[in-house]
This record gives C-alpha cells, sequence and structure tokens, in this order.
C-alpha cells in the first residue's frame, strides 16, 4: 500500500512539475525558442491580424494586412504616411506580438526578431506588386532598417530594426543598407502622440547616401512598430530627396488607425514583455 502510494505521488509529482514548467513558458519566466517560437509567433500574428477593421489597412482580403498603392491613390488611404507609396504589416500592436516585440527590443532577444523579419519579407512577397514592377524588386531594392540612436542600441544590445531587415532583405531579394544616422530623442514609447510626431527632426541621411540612391532609386523602410507614421514620413522626405524614386515601408505591427485595441494602448504601452529566464 505504502509503495502503491509513493508511486502516486511520485506521478502526481511528475504532473505538476511538467504542468509548472509549460506555466512558465506561458507566463513568460522562460523563453520559447525553436518550433515553439515559431508557433507562438504565427498564432501572435494571426490573433493581431484579426483584430483590425477592415478600413484603410486593407487593399484586398489578405491576411496579415498589406496597403497598396497599386490601384489605391496614397491620398485616398487613410493615415498613410506622407511620401509612403505602400505599406504592409502583420497585424496591430496587442496582445502576445506586443509582448514579444517589447522583450525582444529591451531585453536583447535576437530570436523572435529573426524570424519575424523573414514573415515580414513572405508576406513583402505575397502582397507587394511593387516587388515584381519594373524598377521594382528586378533592380534590387534597397533595405533601409529605421535608426536608433548609438547609446540606445549599445544600452539595449542590439539593433533590433537591422535584425528585422536583414530577414526582409533575404527573402525579397534586396541590399541592406543603414542609410540613415540618429541623435539622441527619447523613446516613442515614453513620448505623447503629438510629440511623437516630431521625433523626425532627429534623423539625417548618412554621407554617400545619394550616392546609393541614385544606383538604387526603390527603397523599403523597415520598421517594428509605427504609431503616428511620423518616422516613416520624414524619412521618406529626406530618400527622395536624396535622389529616391518610390519609398515603401513595412513594420510588424500597427498602432495607427484601423487597429481598435493598440489605439487604446498607446499612450499606455505594456511595462514588460514575455519575461527572459
Amino acid at each position: 500500500m505504502r509503495r502503491k502510494m509513493a508511486r502516486v505521488r511520485g506521478s502526481f509529482q511528475t504532473i505538476v512539475t511538467s504542468g509548472f514548467r509549460v506555466l512558465q513558458a506561458m507566463l513568460g519566466s522562460q523563453r520559447p525558442s525553436g518550433v515553439v517560437l515559431e508557433c507562438l509567433l504565427h498564432e501572435a500574428i494571426r490573433n493581431a491580424s484579426r483584430s483590425t477593421s477592415d478600413s484603410a489597412f486593407r487593399s484586398e482580403a489578405r491576411t496579415p494586412r498589406s496597403i497598396a498603392s497599386a490601384s489605391i491613390a496614397p491620398a485616398s488611404i487613410e493615415g498613410m504616411p506622407s511620401g509612403i507609396e505602400s505599406m504592409v504589416d502583420l497585424g496591430c500592436y496587442e496582445g502576445v506580438l506586443a509582448e514579444i516585440l517589447v522583450t525582444a527590443k529591451y531585453q536583447a532577444w535576437s530570436e523572435p526578431l529573426e524570424r519575424l523579419g523573414l514573415r515580414l519579407g513572405e508576406e513583402l512577397q505575397a502582397t507587394a506588386s511593387w516587388l515584381s514592377e519594373p524598377g521594382g524588386g528586378g533592380s534590387r531594392p534597397l533595405v533601409v532598417p529605421v535608426p536608433s540612436p548609438r547609446l540606445r542600441r549599445w544600452h539595449r544590445g542590439l539593433d533590433h530594426t537591422v535584425i528585422l531587415a536583414e530577414g526582409v532583405a533575404q527573402v525579397i531579394g534586396g541590399d541592406l543598407r543603414s542609410l540613415f544616422a540618429r541623435r539622441w530623442s527619447p523613446p516613442q514609447m515614453s513620448l505623447s502622440r503629438q510629440a511623437r510626431r516630431d521625433v523626425g527632426s532627429s534623423l539625417r541621411l548618412r554621407g554617400g547616401a545619394s550616392r546609393a540612391l541614385r544606383r538604387r532609386r526603390t527603397v523599403l523602410i523597415v520598421d517594428d512598430v509605427t504609431t503616428t507614421g511620423s518616422t516613416l514620413a520624414a524619412m521618406a522626405k529626406a530618400l527622395c530627396e536624396g535622389g529616391a524614386g518610390s519609398v515603401h515601408a513595412c513594420v510588424v505591427a500597427s498602432g495607427r488607425s484601423g487597429c481598435q485595441v493598440a489605439a487604446r494602448q498607446e499612450d499606455h504601452p505594456i511595462p514588460r514583455g514575455v519575461r527572459g529566464g
């Protein structure tokens, strides 16, 4: 009888331990990896894309969402950043997708950024008509990450937009170039919506950017999140003045119009992401 009770206790302890490990992963005390992370990202993107309203962010019935300029003038698209001809994102900045982005960015977790970059590149290939047009993908577009101040990159331990842009460039066959420098400014998560509109003033084209733009006139800007679109608009203006023929954008998540939940969160960002072990 005692041996039987010991076996029951042992089995129960094993079940509890396994359940606790699963719970730890779900609550974020351990970082998911490999296939587990891939499944988590797939589900996060699917849920984030479902939460958007069928409005300005859909040029066709696609999920994730895309904005295409093929048959719609940019001026007719609500919220399109000035100077951006088309934009693609994977979903709204909310839920698990937002948690993963926050953690990857602030806790030097590169794996989800690498996977999201590849996923974003695949979405571009599936939805961006300009890639197959003359002067588009045939001339290897320049893939330009949104820059972060040097001190912030050092403090975080990685450059999250460069990692995303590397994945995008790998999939679409673009050339990755960091054409912009950025002087220090407060993190956008700490700024009000109005203050974010002035962040573009901290950007400048690097020396030699005009020469690169004359050779490759199609440019794709890559970022993790967009809210007001002011950074994308400022970069597009500088790129066009530097010689770019057309400027497109892709972001992992959007907190702009069309994302109902993200709009409520944008002034109160998620304070923590998936916790690292």
